[in-house]
């Protein structure tokens, strides 16, 4: 059963040690998982997406 929970990015960030400037940057190039828009500004990350990242952080958006 897929996960419904959400990570803001200030918990991706410490999550992940990485800043945000990094977040949106690796979103961008495909290279981390993409946000998706829960309201008129407010973006958060699937923590199933999250988690399929962290088994292959290098080959992630190679199977995309």
């Amino acid at each position: 059963m897929e996960s419904n929970k959400y990570a803001r990015l200030n918990s991706v960030c410490e999550r992940y040690g990485i800043s945000p400037a990094t977040v949106w940057r690796k979103a961008k190039q495909g290279t981390f998982p993409k946000p998706h828009k829960l309201s008129a500004g407010v973006s958060a990350w699937k923590d199933s997406e999250l988690v399929e990242w962290e088994r292959d952080p290098l080959n992630y958006g190679a199977h995309k």
